[in-house]
């Protein structure tokens, strides 16, 4: 390959070229005190991974900074310099600070971006100086993770021509699906598009996790699914292999999100299953009533949190959703955070709790207790005590002889019909692609609300309802100083809430739940750090070492307003399989804005009564996002075809035997996060199935 050879080559040498100059700047970027500089405290070692032609990662940034690097060393000479990197350390950052505002801003904020990325992330195996310097460790000292016992799989040439149901989607609707249809005897195949990955390919790593992706996202979907976001300045072509924020962070692999998530367990109000009774539908929005009841949900609740694996505590969080039992396990151990907003809430006269997690705080079901590690969000446990379809569900299915895993394969086409459904599977999806053809009694899709209405859509199934409403959560952040660091790098995340302004007088159209906020990673503050603080140098640094620890505030989320117009549509895009790609467009009606304001009206009431100082929203009021990793509503259930896309069961209207079973189906979404109530339902959704089998 000779012109590979040649490209490499020369990307090699103008690499190597530019080096010296970027060595140094970006050592006065990151300057040498206790701790080292820049380029020997990791950025180096991350700027010149070899070969090159493997380094996908920054691909972007190379011809930013050797354009830089160039242009530095040329001002050094004009300046009677041999090159950059022979001024002096003064000269050098008074040359940054004017490159920094001119012509060449953006490279120098490459520049500055790679230096964090180096100096401030682990990835690929790298710990560098910076994590040390702040106190993050992301598995506790002592603690040796685990490799859970690999799930077992089938081969693709062992998959049978007829099962009672294929389950396109492994994530928590699909596993309950898979579980409760073998309890029943049913012969499943349980397809998942993303390739077995072990634990320690999701761990760890700062750059590549699906919460904080910057590149690649190690749970998928990678290259190959491309989306078109409509966005209000003209449409975009997006692919799975960069920053998720854009594309959608549902995660691709075994066990879907629940396999990264924090675990937040919550039951919806009751009040949450008839918004359009309580509020209206505003015009433009399309707030629809559940077909349920909190009290028809209410004993799958209670199934869903035994078993899941939920901890909580009964009290300040549960008072206005009547309970058949109590949690299985204990809340999780208290910290600084909730012992400061807990005493502010008294002090306020809010109610507040833990949050119940869906971790084990107690050994539970043959698996260790949480030891809370700083990165548990959009990481794997290193003990495996996060409970998720991937370690409770789907090994229960397999359990039973009569779940068939199939991971690594996609599922592109479900067919209805008066006697048998099918689908056509991709599988060996990343390796050596086949062709499978798969007859069922039905087909479960719990692909997710983007990926359900993609397949649907694609399959030309369902009414007009199927790809609308598509919703989320609308949420803010509220940061301040607080006298003393009340957030270690201490795990899971996410400790203390009030629910308050859940359906209050204080927050229009259903409110909102306040958290404190996560122990924010290392690269997070270094990108984002505190008004005042210099965006680079010593000052940044002394920051990110001392400052940062000070950093303090609560997370609110709340309800969104769903619109017809934001919805899931097929691309003219195609996929790996010459498939239509989604469209994805996300309308924001004024109503939810008022939420999002609301909460932090009340975020900054919560601090100020915390003691915290120098109080500020982040970022102003937040836009849209194409899809969230809380999206909902594509496949609503509903009462008839006039007003959803399937039946209070799931069953897609004008169909016999497809199945929704995720968070498509979710009329509204609640003003807390919605797994729990995607587990519960898919539990309902399940039973009836078995109980009304197709013939």
């Amino acid at each position: 390959m000779p012109d590979a050879d040649a490209g490499e080559k020369g990307g090699r040498a103008a690499r190597a070229a530019a080096l010296p100059a970027l060595r140094a700047a970006i050592d006065r970027v990151i300057p040498a005190d206790a701790w080292p500089a820049g380029w020997e405290g990791g950025v180096g070692d991350y700027l010149t991974r070899d070969p090159i032609s493997a380094d996908r990662d920054l691909l972007w940034a190379w011809p930013e900074l050797i354009g830089l690097a160039a242009r530095l060393d040329d001002e050094a000479r004009r300046a009677g310099a041999a090159d950059f990197a022979a001024l002096d350390t003064v000269a050098q950052d008074a040359m940054l600070a004017r490159i920094s505002t001119g012509s060449s801003a953006e490279a120098f904020d490459a520049l500055r971006r790679v230096s964090w990325e180096g100096y401030y992330a682990s990835s690929d195996g790298r710990h560098p100086a910076g994590l040390d310097m702040v106190g993050f460790r992301g598995v506790p000292e002592g603690v040796t993770p685990i490799e859970p016992e690999p799930l077992k799989t089938v081969a693709s040439k062992a998959v049978q021509s007829h099962y009672d149901a294929v389950i396109v989607g492994s994530g928590p609707g699909g596993g309950v699906a898979a579980q409760v249809l073998t309890a029943a005897g049913k012969r499943v195949l349980l397809v998942e598009r993303a390739p077995y990955l072990r634990a320690a390919e999701v761990r760890g790593d700062h750059l590549h996790g699906k919460r904080n992706a910057v590149y690649w996202p190690t749970v998928g979907p990678g290259p190959g699914h491309p989306r078109v976001a409509q966005l209000p300045e003209g449409d975009r072509v997006v692919d799975g292999t960069g920053d998720a924020s854009l594309y959608g962070l549902n995660a691709d692999t075994v066990g879907g999100g629940t396999r990264i998530w924090q675990g937040m367990a919550w039951r919806f109000m009751p009040e949450d299953f008839r918004m359009a009774s309580l509020y209206g539908t505003p015009e433009g929005a399309s707030i629809a009533d559940w077909p349920v009841s909190y009290d028809d949900l209410e004993p799958y609740y209670t199934k869903a949190e035994w078993a899941l694996g939920v901890a909580g505590e009964e009290g300040g969080l549960t008072s206005r959703t009547p309970r058949s039992a109590g949690y299985p396990m204990p809340a999780m151990g208290t910290e600084p955070s909730r012992e400061l907003l807990g005493a502010a809430a008294d002090r306020l006269g809010w109610g507040w709790g833990p949050i119940p997690l869906a971790i084990n705080s107690v050994p539970w079901e043959g698996r260790a207790a949480c030891v809370r590690c700083a990165q548990c969000i959009g990481n794997t446990c290193p003990v495996d005590a996060k409970n998720g379809s991937q370690s409770t569900f789907i090994p229960r299915a397999i359990a039973t002889g009569l779940c068939d895993l199939l991971p690594d394969a996609e599922v592109i086409e479900v067919r209805d019909g008066e006697r048998s459904s099918g689908v056509t599977i991709m599988a060996d999806a990343s390796t050596d692609p086949v062709e499978l053809t798969v007859s069922a009694d039905v087909v479960v899709v719990s692909a997710g609300a983007v990926e359900t209405a993609r397949l649907l859509l694609a399959s030309g199934l369902g009414n007009d309802h199927v790809g609308r409403h598509l919703h989320d959560h609308r949420f803010t952040t509220v940061l301040g100083h607080s006298a003393d660091p009340v957030k270690p790098y201490v795990g899971p995340g996410h400790s203390v809430a009030t629910l308050d302004h859940v359906h209050a007088a204080t927050i229009p159209w259903g409110g909102g739940v306040i958290v404190d906020l996560m122990g924010l990673l290392p690269l997070t503050s270094a990108g984002e750090p505190a008004p005042g603080v210099p965006g680079w140098g010593s000052g940044h640094k002394e920051w990110m070492r001392h400052g940062r620890a000070n950093l303090f505030g609560v997370f609110g989320m709340g309800q969104e307003i769903p619109m017809p117009t934001s919805r899931v549509t097929l691309a003219d895009v195609r996929d790996r399989w010459g498939r239509p790609g989604a469209a994805l467009r996300k309308d924001v009606h004024w109503a939810s804005q008022q939420v999002e304001d609301e909460l932090a009206v009340q975020g900054t009431r919560w601090l100020d009564a915390a003691g915290i100082t120098q109080v500020r929203r982040q970022g102003g009021p937040a836009t849209a996002s194409a899809a969230g990793e809380h999206s909902c509503g594509t496949a609503r259930m509903g009462t008839s075809a006039e007003n959803s896309a399937t039946d209070p069961f799931g069953r897609v209207w004008g169909t016999r035997r497809v199945v929704a079973c995720d968070s498509s189906l979710h009329p509204t979404n609640g003003s807390v996060n919605p797994t729990l109530t995607i587990v519960a339902n898919a539990f309902r959704v399940a039973e009836h199935l078995v109980a009304e089998w197709p013939r």
